[in-house]
């Protein structure tokens, strides 16, 4: 039942899966979520990122006994990154948009520290990288949206 729960959570409701760019497709499911669900911005409330930030590593370092290291299927990682980049925002469509994007580019350029993070034991290695690449991405949102207020309150 751990097995199956976790499995559920770690691929993000089995986005994990999808046959091509698994990372990228579940951020712009969990950003259509955010958007498109009646009060879906609590999906990126302190609270609710606090929440799947403390089960990310544990359920990463389960889902990677049965994937392997850093599988491409686990996808909570990315969860907990734009969940940091949307947290506590008010973007317009083209806040969320930059929001998505913004998060792709440091989750793939991975900027240091994001990169040597990766090398940390287990579930730590999967998630930091994705930590840091929403802190950039939400640093980037905030001075942007100071020069482009078209983009939405974003701090």
């Amino acid at each position: 039942m751990l097995n199956r729960l976790s499995k559920i959570i770690g691929t993000f409701f089995y986005t994990g899966f999808f046959p091509f760019a698994p990372a990228t497709f579940a951020t712009l499911v969990f950003v259509l979520a955010y958007a498109w669900i009646p009060g879906g911005e609590v999906l990126a409330h302190p609270l609710v990122l606090l929440a799947v930030l403390l089960v990310s590593v544990p359920v990463a370092t389960r889902v990677e006994k049965q994937y392997g290291t850093d599988a491409g299927c686990i996808v909570i990682d990315e969860i907990v990154g734009i969940q940091i980049a949307l947290t506590l925002a008010q973007p317009t469509a083209l806040g969320l948009a930059a929001a998505f994007l913004l998060f792709r580019f440091y989750d793939i350029v991975k900027p240091f520290p994001a990169g040597r993070s990766q090398r940390l034991p287990r579930g730590y290695g999967v998630v930091a990288d994705d930590v840091i690449a929403g802190v950039y991405a939400r640093v980037t949102l905030i001075v942007l949206s100071l020069l482009v207020p078209g983009i939405g309150r974003m701090f």
